[in-house]
């Protein structure tokens, strides 16, 4: 049991402190107290329950707490105390035998005061839970730009893959131009305009700095930037991906002036960066004609855009290696087309230099037209490849079930292989039963031959006894008529007889 508190001395420091709900722990008084405000107040001894106390009229929640006692002496902290009082006052508010109440109005404006305590501190308390969630969500989500926060989903988006075309054709091209400009060094150039063999001799290894500079560039930031912006860095390819609807025709003209803007941009950070001769601009060799370059573009274009349908757009288990192969089609491209036309395969690449030098060649139309006739080409040959199902050709080569589409059950062309296949087991089944019905009816045609066989067999048999009878009875009319002709004979013997005898 706690100890009591003597007469005279200083009250409890529980008393006077605010409980959870607002209102303030007031010493218990008895009725002499409250009868007579100079009647001198008597100390009684404050027995601190050892179970929780019931709600008390305000509306308080039901509180738990343990009394821990040491060997002589009894160790309250301030918390227990408090949690105690409350038990303390609450038992003897409810004890109307042992204790008076406050008078009505005193109630009813405690009541009031504790309900609008309760309520500020519930506003308080959800004021306090929403800045928790929102911090939450601050330090699971990215740090975004504050002016983006109005942008729509979308918009962000056409604006983030345009933003990532942009610095990746930047740095492609910056790259592929930088190695150009180092490929050229003493290369015997007459001109810092052309990377053909118009104004530099014949050299091999000029030409293959070159090829690997463009493909080895290309295959880098495509596998950088196809997470962002797709990593296409040529209006060729972003015609093409159009044209086969795996990019928006919206976003692929905000792509296709990113691209433009990326390829000037290179070209003049490398012009003003670099000491050497700025030779990158594609131009003929002095043996090709307008013609010659124009499908020489072409081809060649049209084999870096059917590799990028083939690798990236047609998804499949090596999807994310396609960048390498990619950047190869790019190198076997340039491979051939660096000394008869430059090797663009891109008319970004192919403005972006002219745009910055000012120079704008006769043949400058071949790096649009070329390109843009072998996107054509590539993408006619894969909806023609496309319409006849070539899935179906030569399946499982990849060993991937989920992109199989003639493994993948979710897919639309394995729900055509499943029904042509159940349609051709059906049809193998009615030629199974027209085949055993064919067998049938021969067997029946041949047991009517054997019948009719033996029909004609009998049939024989009875001509045979026919003509038998037949003999039989002309023989039998013979005889008949022999014996007739006897007869007559007799008749006449008998008639001589008689005469003899008369």
């Amino acid at each position: 049991m706690p100890p009591q508190r003597q007469p005279g001395s200083a009250l409890p420091s529980f008393y006077g402190e605010t409980r959870d709900d607002g209102s303030t722990i007031e010493r218990p008084t008895n009725t002499a107290s409250t009868a007579s405000p100079s009647t001198p107040i008597k100390d009684e001894p404050i027995q601190i329950p050892t179970t929780p106390a019931s709600a008390h009229s305000n509306g308080a929640r039901h509180r738990k707490w343990a009394m821990h006692r040491p060997t002589g002496t009894v160790q309250v902290d301030r918390n227990q105390r408090y949690n105690n009082a409350i038990g303390v006052v609450s038992q003897r508010r409810g004890n109307q035998g042992r204790h008076t109440v406050a008078s009505s109005s005193s109630d009813s404006s405690s009541s009031s005061s504790s309900d609008s305590d309760s309520t500020r501190r519930r506003r308080h308390q959800r004021r306090r839970e929403k800045r928790a969630r929102l911090r939450e969500i601050e330090q699971q989500q990215p740090l975004r730009i504050p002016w983006t926060q109005w942008m729509a989903s979308e918009t962000k988006n056409h604006f983030v893959a345009v933003v990532g075309e942009f610095i990746g054709t930047f740095l492609f091209l910056f790259f592929a131009f930088a190695g150009t400009g180092v490929a050229n060094i003493g290369a015997g150039a007459t001109s810092n305009n052309t990377t053909t063999a118009g104004d530099i001799a014949f050299n091999p290894t000029v030409e293959l700095y070159i090829a690997l500079s463009f493909g080895f560039s290309l295959m880098v930031n495509a596998w950088i930037f196809f997470r962002i912006s797709g990593g296409l860095f040529n209006p060729a390819v972003t015609l093409a991906l159009a044209l086969v609807r795996a990019v928006h025709v919206g976003r692929a003209i905000f792509l296709f002036c990113a691209q433009v803007g990326g390829a000037c941009f290179a070209s003049y950070i490398v012009k003003v960066l670099f000491p050497t001769e700025f030779n990158v601009q594609t131009t003929l060799s002095p043996d090709t004609t307008l013609a010659q370059g124009v499908f020489i573009e072409a081809i060649c274009t049209a084999e870096l855009v059917f590799t990028i349908i083939m690798l990236a757009k047609e998804k499949h288990k090596a999807t994310y290696i396609a960048p390498v192969g990619i950047g190869l089609a790019l190198f076997i491209g340039e491979l051939v087309a660096v000394y008869y036309t430059g090797g663009a395969l891109n008319p970004a690449r192919a403005f972006g230099p002219a745009a910055v030098t000012y120079n704008f060649t006769r043949e400058h139309w071949i790096y649009w037209v070329g390109p843009f006739i072998g996107t054509l080409l590539a993408v006619g040959f894969y909806k023609m490849i496309k319409v006849l199902e070539y899935e179906m050709a030569n399946p499982g080569q990849d060993g991937d079930v989920h992109n199989d589409p003639t493994q993948n059950p979710e897919h639309e062309l394995a729900q055509v292989v499943q029904e042509r296949e159940a349609e051709v087991q059906e049809i193998q089944e009615i030629q199974e039963e027209l085949a055993a019905e064919i067998d049938k009816v021969d067997d029946v045609a041949e047991g009517q031959e054997g019948v009719l066989e033996g029909q004609r067999t009998v049939q024989h048999d009875q001509e045979k006894v026919v003509q038998e009878q037949i003999e039989v009875a002309s023989q039998q009319a013979e005889v008949s008529q022999q014996q007739k002709e006897a007869a007559g004979q007799l008749a006449e013997i008998v008639e001589e007889v008689k005469d003899i005898k008369h």
